[in-house]
């Protein structure tokens, strides 16, 4: 199994010839945002530079560019507490301690030196310190003033550990003064950070857009443009990049692990939970629509939204008031609309002791395919899920089916807020000192099915020995996980002394994205074949074909009706790849002729080349030897089915114990559900998403 975890190979010899290596360091602040490396960038044209943590950072100049003791010099004239420290390439001692595990930041200092070749302008760009890749349709224009409002990236990051991963960046227009600033370069169109020098420039920050949310799909094989713009494609993108322009100093391998077990859902998982199943699930209660706006477009909804509840799920849905006894959907504006027009926003009412699910009036609700709505569906699992919160009681899924015979726990927490300063210091529960307090969300379900919810803040001297190793086990594996960036995702248990935590790594599983590359760019649908090379091998596949032999009569026909060169689209079109024989003319084609006309991506016969199976289903496997942690379980939730495009990565998590046994598999039927991600399996066992939502509530 392929996943993001890279191997990366170095020429020192080739490094220590072409480069200098310095580590700077200033005594008393993380000094990112500040200019203090700018002498080194612009006056001295160092190759990259790359921050490592708080005021230190690595800079990588062409051999001989600049002494030590000019770059010194060059700095201290704005500050004078920077120390520099040549570093010794061939010294393994000092590599491990400037460079970390592997030697990681050699390697991301490297990659930050690579520039945009002139003839893929805005392609890759070194930005002080990072790489970021971009695409032109990542930056928007103001219509009236054609000038760029903001620029969205995906930057090249290698995580501890090894994991090569592509984070999304935003960098908006910011007209005040501020350290951090970013401009487009007027000569050569490269994004880089603001200079002293930059007067009267339009000025960026890096900084989220509201109500506006920038994602990037992992992975779209609809295309190759499409490919090229997803995650994925950059990913691979980049590896080609590092193969061309460093290959003399480094080079990059993804490294495989041994094949996951598939984790076997069942039949009545796979098919999930019915409209009309949740449609009797309703019936209990009851429904009643809530028409808080009272518009022309509302009142459309809420006939829609009766007419969608009766055919699909067979409820006859009221319009009134919000009932504490019946699911309300409740049908307002959104949040830019009640801030555009200074009103109160609803979204804030105290709705205690209510079931009740917004919809609002300017989004799109339904659908015109056939079927039911999904955004109606995810309404309908959403009120069920607060309606057993509220009455304690799982009716979604049959817990009985686990038939672990065991009473499961499921923890939370969140930091408390307090205002700067308010929190004194104090010691945690592994001796550490710590400047937040937190408060425990506890969920309790017991064999039937009942659920039992409480709460305890860490500030509280008084603790239960249940508690007390609960904030242990949390203190404990977070301060342990925090060099590797592994957050704890939550706590489960059915023995508190065998008390599991669930981590997020920085690991994600991956395709073959360098076959998958290959073959959409030969496969691409504007690509053209010559029409005799075509016809003489529709004439040579007919031979083995006779049977086939009208169909193939009609390709012949079609092909000779078309200019000397057909493109690959109309091909397509021609064969009508559906068919078993289009698709075994296809590989006839490619394997005599070298001319893919489709790539197939997705059928089964060629899953051990492109691996997309590895972004599917709910596979494991034990890890007997982590470097961390020793035994642990490392799982990762994909998509229920082969698609053309995956929003999101496939996460590796991995689950250890603080006790001697690892129960986590008996857990793995707790996300082999679809009503946490609408027609999707869940990366956490369902019990969080109750327990989330009881923290809402709280």
């Amino acid at each position: 199994m392929l996943t993001n975890r890279i191997n990366v190979t170095y020429n020192i010899e080739n490094i220590d010839a072409d480069f200098d290596i310095f580590r700077v360091e200033k005594s008393n602040k993380d000094y990112y945002k500040y200019n203090i490396l700018d002498s080194a960038v612009y006056e001295f044209k160092a190759a990259a530079v790359q921050w490592t943590f708080g005021a230190t950072a690595l800079v990588l100049f062409r051999k001989g560019e600049v002494t030590e003791k000019q770059f010194k010099e060059s700095i201290m004239k704005e500050y004078e507490d920077v120390k520099i420290q040549k570093i010794d390439l061939f010294d393994s001692e000092q590599c491990n301690k400037c460079f970390y595990f592997e030697n990681r930041l050699l390697a991301q200092l490297l990659i930050n030196s690579m520039r945009t070749p002139k003839h893929e302008a805005f392609m890759y760009n070194n930005l002080t310190g990072k790489l970021f890749y971009h695409d032109p349709s990542w930056r928007h224009k103001d219509k009236l003033t054609g000038k760029v409002n903001f620029i969205r990236f995906l930057e090249i990051v290698i995580d501890p550990g090894m994991y090569l991963n592509l984070e999304h960046k935003t960098f908006k227009r910011y007209d005040r003064e501020s350290n951090g600033l970013y401009v487009i370069d007027s000569k050569t169109g490269e994004f880089r950070k603001k200079l002293k020098t930059d007067t009267n420039v339009i000025t960026y920050k890096e900084g989220s857009l509201p109500h506006n949310h920038f994602r990037v799909d992992n992975f779209d094989i609809s295309d190759i443009a499409h490919f090229r713009k997803s995650k994925m494609g950059v990913m691979e993108q980049f590896l080609r990049d590092v193969n061309d322009n460093l290959s003399k100093y480094m080079s990059i391998d993804i490294v495989e692990r041994e094949d996951a077990q598939e984790f076997d859902i069942s039949n009545l998982e796979k098919r999930g939970i019915s409209e009309f199943e949740y449609g009797e699930m309703l019936q209990k209660k009851g429904v009643v629509i809530v028409d808080e706006n009272n518009s022309e477009v509302s009142k459309d909804i809420v006939a829609k939204l009766q007419e969608e509840l009766e055919k699909y799920y067979h409820v006859k849905a009221a319009v009134g008031n919000l009932s504490e006894e019946a699911y309300n959907i409740r049908i307002i504006h959104d949040g830019e609309y009640y801030a555009e027009n200074e009103m109160h926003d609803l979204h804030s009412d105290n709705l205690k002791g209510y079931i009740v699910q917004h919809i609002t009036e300017e989004a799109e609700h339904f659908t015109n395919t056939k079927g039911s709505s999904p955004d109606i569906k995810k309404i309908v699992q959403e009120l069920i899920i607060k309606g057993d919160v509220r009455e304690r009681m799982i009716s979604i899924f049959d817990w009985e089916r686990l038939d672990s015979g065991k009473d499961w726990t499921f923890v939370l927490r969140k930091k408390i807020k307090t205002k700067y300063g308010e929190n004194a210091a104090h010691i945690n529960h592994v001796n550490k000192k710590a400047l937040n307090y937190f408060q425990y969300y506890r969920l309790e379900i017991d064999c039937n099915g009942e659920m039992k919810f409480d709460t305890f803040c860490d500030s509280n001297q008084d603790e239960a020995e249940e508690w007390n190793k609960i904030c242990y086990a949390y203190d404990f594996v977070e301060d342990k996980h925090r060099g590797a960036q592994n957050p704890v995702e939550g706590l489960m248990y059915s023995d508190i002394d065998n008390i599991h935590a669930i981590l997020l790594t920085r690991e994600k599983t991956l395709p073959n994205i360098s076959a998958l590359m290959n073959t959409l760019m030969e496969t691409d649908a504007k690509e053209r074949v010559s029409k005799e090379l075509l016809l003489e091998a529709i004439d040579d596949f007919e031979k083995d074909n006779i049977d086939s032999r009208e169909c193939i009569s009609e390709w012949k026909s079609k092909v000779a009706a078309e200019t000397e060169m057909i493109t690959k689209k109309a091909m397509k079109k021609i064969l009508n790849m559906r068919t078993g024989i289009a698709s075994k003319f296809n590989r006839f084609l490619h394997e005599k002729y070298g001319v893919w006309i489709d790539g197939e991506l997705r059928k089964g016969e060629f899953e051990a080349t492109y691996q997309i199976g590895n972004l599917l289903n709910i596979k494991y496997e034990y890890n007997e030897k982590d470097y961390l942690d020793g035994r642990t379980f490392v799982y990762y939730v994909g998509a229920k089915s082969k698609r053309l495009a995956y929003p999101n990565a496939c996460c590796m998590r991995k689950v250890i114990s603080l006790g001697e046994e690892l129960e986590y598999e008996e857990a793995l039927p707790l996300m082999a559900v679809e009503f946490v991600r609408n027609s999707q399996y869940t990366v956490l066992p369902f019990p969080f998403k109750y327990l989330r939502e009881y923290i809402e509530q709280c």
